[in-house]
């Protein structure tokens, strides 16, 4: 039914393999001696002696009857042969029976397989079901002769009881079994048949598979067992019939939109000792003797719907439990290749061992492709559950499994949790309660990349029956929900980057080369030296240098087209001294003014021959090594004069952000280039174009200026308020939703150019907090309410800020949000110079909060070498062991920027495809999304849009 992952998906259990706890009326009330079916656990009390039946050594000697108290050796489990025959298996698994192979009368456990003389026939009395008398193959009583001694020699039939043919029997509280062995032998083959088929007709119909697509499921994983292989005929207590109910679940699945997911819940053995394994007795029987048959059953399976377009997945084995894990392994290994015989990309799923940790397969998933881990998570069969209260029980969804299915995600392999449930112990909890507890388990859950799966759709117990719980208004499948978000930025939109665009926004601008905070380099034509600050500024500019480095580069703050203040190494400013009154020239300044403020002149034939003249009218004239002064008069051009400078921009400093282009266009000039830009550059067809291609959700950077909409300070213009406005209205009307993003704080956030800085200085800190939580409190008040928001990035990308303040800001910030939102997801960027799980901790202290990482194979002088298939396991391997670390609290996951641009030269078409595919395949496990870098670029890796277009990138 195409790629719909993760799923949401509802297990159909009790339908193909029975659970007849989960049912009501339940299927076994027309069975004979219900209570005393296959598996069942006795103890027998003889009523003359006081004493129970025991089985010496746990089996392998004499039966006797010689203990006051019951415990292993005294409990027999039941084979049921008929309505009222049995065989009784003991501790060790040996038979109950009569010695010498039926020859004798003593009873005595040592048989390994029961035949004849181990079978009893059990007789109840008819005002005391639980007063028995024991009638064994030969056709006499059981007799306690004494406590040493039991026989099959007594022919009475008094139920006195004196009577040493007389015991109490005791069935072991909830040791009854009700799975399809039991049912089955239990009605025996006249009667089963027609009680399977009645079962199958109408447990689940196409009306469930109608229900489940209109609320939400888009597939549902079916038990089935073993025998199901060798219908129409299985083996005996098993009939034929589940394999023509399974056909028609694929038919209706593909009538509604839905996937099917096989699971192998019983193997034969039984994988797990469990009703719903198959298991006759509770033993588990499976191992290395079992593979040959289990692998057959898997390799039937592969091969009968492995070509359905609606083939889920084929889970080859549910829950195993005490089996070996090299044998566990090895089947694995062999099913997995049974099923590649007949389906080469078919999700093959293998069940975590349920007594294992779930790191036991991470290694050994490596060696298989379109491979999926289950996990099983009930916050029950636990005492430690009992002790909970609610809240408790929702923290261990939100640390405890959160961190477990990261761990489950970070190989190669997908996650799955396969059953889950909302029942839990707490007893006399608020609708609202359990309403908590599903919602927190669906949040953590919908992390798992290859979906989860809900037990069950039906049960007479409410809060197993999601059928129930969506009726009653506890979960809403089909409400508003885009996790994980597929999402695009929208660069260079509302911040202004301008290396995207061509033509640039920035060719209209005098002295384009000559913005805020290009760095330029000065030296003396007639010294040969260039200008420097000494100790980086607090001193005298001289001009002693050979050559430039940090203490030789200024920062140019632009005043006007050619008016500028120069920055120095350690943010002083260049100027006059005294305040102007002098005409040495020096670098003391903190904050520029006119004494600091200079005129760039270029020479009309060399536009890097440069003069420069200060605020009291004269050049700069450098008069020795040691001297530089402004009270130059003359106008020549030659380079021995004193005056003239040559000019060098620091290549790879020239900053073109939304500062530079406002303040390079001036106020008269900058409003009408932005409103040209803003009304161009993004429009609603982009938004049909992003739905029509399976986007739902874009990423727009803001600056936080727009709070100051419409008259932000200078030099930046009012407008961009009003853009993102539309930009609510073009999502919402095609079904996207939006996330925004504070890519430029106040002060600047990472020195980089998409941060509004003027001049490249990280200024952000402790003294700015206030002025962002307001930004960040403007929006949340703006666009809270809005349908479509689908978060609120707190900060973009934070480089070289103190940790502890980026801490107290994100803290101030969200509560910013919840003043506004309650439910609004919150989103906190990793700062790009730590490691990804600094904010791990943190994060545990809020709820529906995401952390934003951003993944490139740039940026680092390592991936420069890297060949295409590198570059690619980069991806699947550290990018997935990463992300599997930023997963692992219960904060969401958020690859905030990617791209299919990399440093591999002469790519092919189908080694970007290979790239993107990869990192589609990895960020997809990213429990709140992505957002691919950029929607719009002159450099067409960069673009998504280009990327579609083009045949690169298909969602």
């Amino acid at each position: 039914m195409g790629n719909v992952l993760p799923y949401k998906a509802v297990n159909l259990a009790n339908w193909l393999v029975v659970e007849g706890w989960m049912q009501e009326p339940s299927l076994f009330d027309g069975i004979v001696n219900k209570d005393l079916l296959d598996g069942t656990q006795v103890q027998l009390k003889s009523t003359k002696f006081n004493k129970y039946l025991t089985s010496e050594n746990g089996g392998g000697a004499d039966v006797v009857a010689n203990r006051g108290s019951a415990s292993g050796w005294e409990t027999f489990k039941l084979w049921r042969i008929s309505d009222s025959s049995f065989n009784l298996r003991v501790f060790n698994k040996k038979f109950v029976g009569l010695e010498n192979h039926g020859g004798g009368n003593k009873i005595i456990s040592v048989s390994d397989s029961p035949s004849q003389p181990e079978t009893f026939e059990i007789i109840r009395n008819n005002n005391d079901p639980f007063k028995i008398r024991i009638k064994a193959s030969n056709g006499r009583f059981l007799q306690v002769r004494s406590e040493t001694l039991v026989t099959a020699d007594y022919e009475g039939t008094n139920w006195d009881e004196s009577d040493p043919s007389v015991f109490r029997m005791n069935i072991v509280p909830d040791t009854t079994l009700q799975g399809e062995y039991q049912l089955t032998n239990g009605y025996g083959p006249d009667r089963a048949p027609q009680v399977m088929r009645d079962h199958w007709n109408t447990y689940i119909t196409e009306d469930d598979f109608r229900f489940m697509s209109a609320n939400g499921l888009n597939a549902v994983r079916i038990p089935v067992g073993w025998w199901i292989a060798k219908d129409p005929n299985p083996p005996k207590p098993f009939v034929g019939g589940s394999l023509a109910a399974l056909d028609n679940a694929f038919i209706w699945a593909q009538n509604h939109g839905m996937n099917v997911i096989i699971d192998l819940h019983a193997a034969e053995g039984s994988q797990n000792g469990n009703d719903h394994s198959g298991a006759r007795d509770g033993y588990t029987e499976w191992g290395d003797s079992y593979i040959p048959n289990t692998v057959q059953v898997i390799d039937f399976l592969a091969e009968r719907y492995g070509t359905r377009p609606n083939l889920g997945a084929i889970e080859l084995m549910s829950g195993p439990r005490g089996v070996n894990l090299e044998s566990l392994k090895k089947y694995y290994k062999e099913a997995y290749d049974a099923v590649r015989k007949h389906n080469s990309s078919a999700y093959v799923i293998m069940s975590n061992p349920l007594d294992a940790d779930s790191k036991v397969l991470l290694s050994f998933v490596q060696d298989f492709d379109r491979v999926v881990i289950d996990v099983h998570y009930y916050n029950l069969f636990s005492s430690d559950f009992n002790r909970m209260n609610v809240q408790q029980n929702i923290d261990v969804i939100r640390n405890g499994r959160a961190s477990d299915l990261s761990v489950v995600s970070s190989s190669n392999a997908l996650s799955f949790v396969g059953e889950w449930t909302g029942a839990w112990s707490i007893q006399g909890a608020s609708k609202e309660d359990l309403k908590r507890y599903v919602q927190a388990q669906l949040d953590v859950y919908s992390r798992a990349t290859f979906g989860w799966a809900y037990l069950a759709y039906k049960c007479r117990i409410n809060e197993w029956s999601l059928r129930w719980m969506i009726q009653n208004g506890y979960i809403c499948l089909s409400c508003p929900q885009n996790l994980p978000y597929k999402a695009v930025n929208l660069g260079n939109w509302l911040v202004v980057e301008g290396w995207m665009q061509e033509p640039s926004l920035f060719d209209g601008i005098v002295n384009n080369d000559l913005l805020d905070g290009t760095q330029v380099q000065l030296k003396s034509t007639k010294f040969n030296k260039y200008l420097t600050s000494e100790n980086g500024g607090g001193a005298d500019v001289v001009a002693n240098r050979g050559s430039a480095s940090g203490w030789e580069t200024f920062k140019l703050w632009r005043i006007s087209d050619s008016s500028f203040n120069l920055r120095v190494f350690n943010k002083k400013f260049v100027g006059l001294e005294n305040h102007g009154g002098g005409n040495k020239i020096i670098s003391v300044s903190d904050s520029p003014s006119q004494p600091e403020t200079f005129e760039i002149i270029r020479d009309n034939n060399d536009p890097f021959k440069i003069r420069i003249k200060a605020s009291n009218g004269l050049f700069l004239q450098v008069r020795s090594e040691t001297s530089v002064t402004a009270d130059y008069h003359g106008t020549n051009w030659d380079e021995s004069d004193p005056s003239v400078f040559r000019m060098t921009i620091v290549p790879g400093t020239t900053l073109q952000g939304e500062y530079q282009l406002t303040n390079g266009y001036g106020p008269d000039r900058a409003p009408q280039v932005m409103k040209d830009h803003w009304r161009t550059y993004i429009t609603e067809d982009d938004f049909r174009f992003m739905s029509e291609n399976g986007l739902n959700a874009v990423r727009i950077p803001v600056g936080w200026w727009i709070a100051k909409d419409p008259n932000p300070p200078k030099p930046f213009v009012g407008g961009s308020l009003e853009a993102l406005d539309n930009a609510f209205i073009w999502a919402q009307n095609h079904g996207i939703k939006v996330i925004i993003d504070l890519h430029a704080a106040e002060g600047s956030q990472n020195r980089f150019e998409h941060s509004g800085t003027r001049d490249g200085e990280i200024e952000w800190g402790d003294s700015y907090i206030p002025n962002t939580v307001q930004v960040i409190d403007f929006l949340a008040e703006r666009y809270g309410n809005k349908p479509n928001l689908g978060g609120i990035e707190l900060m973009n990308e934070p480089f070289g800020v103190n940790l502890e303040s980026l801490k107290k800001y994100y803290k101030e910030a969200y509560d910013a949000v919840r003043k506004h939102n309650s439910s609004a997801y919150v989103i906190m960027s990793n700062p790009l110079d730590a490691d990804s799980k600094v904010l791990l901790s943190f994060v545990k202290d809020f709820d529906r909060v995401v952390i934003d990482v951003h993944y490139y194979n740039l940026f680092w002088n390592g991936f420069d070498s890297m060949t295409v298939q590198e570059n690619i396991d980069f991806i699947r391997n550290e990018r997935v062991s990463n992300l599997g670390g930023v997963s692992s609290t219960n904060a969401l996951s958020f690859v905030g920027e990617w791209t299919g641009e990399w440093a591999v030269k002469g790519a092919t078409k189908e080694d970007y495809q290979r790239y993107a595919q990869a990192q589609l395949g990895v960020y997809s496990r990213a429990t709140f999304g992505w957002a691919y870098w950029s929607y719009k670029c002159r450099f067409n890796e960069w673009s998504m849009k280009w990327m579609i277009q083009n045949g690169r990138i298909k969602l």
